[in-house]
């Protein structure tokens, strides 16, 4: 099934939704960066989250979610935009050593920053103590407190034994509630997307049934009417990292490195943190860009 994302609302509820399968984008995040089956998991995921969140910005805007742990788990960072476009890491990118327990993964408190931009030009900011040792829960809680959006989130991510195509699917569904909603309705459905029946139709084999997803959530109430929906971008991983902005990174080297650097006549090599293409850049490029001129 090829990835996609909707958005829209539940008819009469004035409840919001996005949905999405995003298993090629997160395959790819996970091939990139080499993750051992518990990072995979923990990034799948939390890029499907991000994936969800971006949907509902306005037009031109990008979201850059950073989860800071304190167990085994230490980052988790992903970038996402309304056009689809997402790319993210996790570090480290092998967990596996470290236990079941989730006090031992995700230690104590963490904290989670969601950044907002439009052109490069940061549009809001803010900061979030999570507790709930679950990046997308974690997510949800933000917009809960920081924003004050009651919100709920559930994403589901499985594998295949294929060292090629390790991700076999990765969904997520996510609810807001709307101004003038119910908010005993509205959590009444953020407590059924915990339920055994949502949960076996998002983590289900093949095609997802997206219609008995809503109504597993919305078909009790009395006053759902269906839903309005509409296609948005599909996700695709996407890194915007380039030569040019390498030569930044190049720039910022303080003199004595530049110096010891142009010594030993070594080409410096940049590993780009969100897509792992390493760049090598060669002394005399880095001349030339010390002295002004294009790498």
């Amino acid at each position: 099934m090829d990835d996609l994302l909707y958005k829209g609302h539940f008819k009469g509820l004035d409840i919001a939704f996005t949905y999405t399968v995003a298993t090629s984008a997160v395959n790819e995040a996970v091939l990139r960066h080499d993750c051992d089956p518990v990072a995979a998991h923990i990034l799948g995921r939390a890029m499907t989250g991000a994936l969800l969140a971006a949907a509902v910005l306005p037009e031109g805007h990008r979201l850059n979610v950073y989860w800071k742990y304190h167990g085994a788990l230490k980052t988790i960072v992903v970038d996402a935009g309304r056009d689809g476009a997402v790319r993210g890491f996790v570090s480290p990118r092998q967990l596996g050593g470290s236990g079941d327990a989730h006090d031992a993964l995700y230690g104590e408190v963490g904290d989670l920053q969601v950044v907002v931009t439009k052109g490069g030009a940061i549009a809001s900011s803010g900061i979030t103590p999570v507790s709930l040792h679950d990046p997308v829960g974690d997510f949800a809680y933000h917009f809960c407190l920081s924003d004050q959006v009651e919100t709920g989130m559930a994403a589901m991510i499985g594998f295949n034994p294929d060292p090629e195509q390790p991700v076999r699917f990765c969904r997520g569904w996510m609810v807001q509630a709307l101004p003038g909603a119910d908010l005993v309705r509205f959590d009444r459905i953020r407590h059924n997307m915990e339920s055994a029946a949502f949960r076996d139709l998002l983590g289900r084999a093949g095609e997802c049934p997206f219609e008995e997803l809503a109504d597993s959530l919305a078909g009790g109430d009395a006053d759902y009417a269906g839903l309005h929906m509409e296609a948005c971008a599909a996700p695709r991983f996407h890194c915007t990292c380039s030569r040019e902005k390498m030569a930044a990174v190049v720039r910022s080297l303080p003199i004595p490195e530049r110096m010891e650097l142009v010594r030993k006549k070594e080409d410096v090599r940049i590993d780009c943190h969100f897509c792992n293409h390493r760049y090598t850049v060669t002394i005399d490029e880095c001349i030339a860009a010390w002295n002004g001129k294009p790498v």
